[in-house]
């Protein structure tokens, strides 16, 4: 296996050590560089071409969202993983706007971490649960909000959706509802076709705005 090459961008040493520390454990991870600002992350994002950035969102020169901006304009698939403390709203929802990959809190566990990055990798988008919650009062205040649909979703796909709005990984959802990550993956293509989106953060929206959950 390819190991999935990573650039750390903290401005604070401690944090970025920790990191390397956790990953160090895992052969499947290569730290290619780190940086504690914005000019030098966009740098070693030009020299390395990372398949993972972990990107915190305030740090001298630039912040992260000009940084996320101005990789996107480099490479726009490129795979921006935000990690910070900050849960403002108004930092998550400019930061999935402009395409990070997803949005996750220094706070979790580090088993948490090492999934964000594979999902992240994989192309699937990532929150925290506390950010999902951000997401999900932002769908139910937005003033395009709609009212209920009929939609033509199984039982097993509706607990999808719950658990989607929950934060949950395919393997939690394989996990709680008994079933494999291939049946997962095609329900979730299902309920994306008939939601109209493309990624698992608006399938939690869509479900809320709909009244799905």
């Amino acid at each position: 296996m390819t190991p999935i090459r990573i650039l750390i961008v903290d401005d604070h040493p401690i944090v970025r050590q920790g990191i390397r520390s956790l990953l160090s454990n895992y052969a499947e991870f290569n730290i290619v560089a780190e940086a504690d600002n914005g000019r030098d992350a966009l740098a070693f994002f030009r020299r390395h071409s990372p398949d993972v950035t972990l990107l915190d969102i305030r740090m001298p020169n630039e912040s992260g969202l000009d940084v996320l901006n101005e990789i996107r304009a480099l490479q726009a698939d490129a795979k921006v993983l935000m990690l910070t403390s900050f849960d403002d709203s108004e930092y998550v929802l400019t930061a999935l706007r402009a395409g990070a990959q997803g949005y996750v809190l220094k706070g979790i566990s580090d088993d948490m971490l090492v999934h964000a990055i594979r999902a992240a990798c994989r192309g699937e988008k990532v929150l925290s649960p506390q950010v999902t919650e951000q997401v999900v009062q932002w769908a139910i205040t937005d003033e395009t909000a709609v009212p209920p649909q009929t939609f033509n979703f199984d039982e097993e796909e509706r607990q999808i959706l719950r658990l989607l709005v929950e934060g949950a990984s395919n393997p939690d959802i394989a996990e709680q509802l008994f079933m494999s990550q291939t049946t997962v993956k095609r329900k979730l293509r299902t309920i994306f076709e008939q939601l109209n989106v493309q990624t698992r953060t608006q399938a939690a929206a869509e479900a809320v705005r709909h009244r799905l959950v």
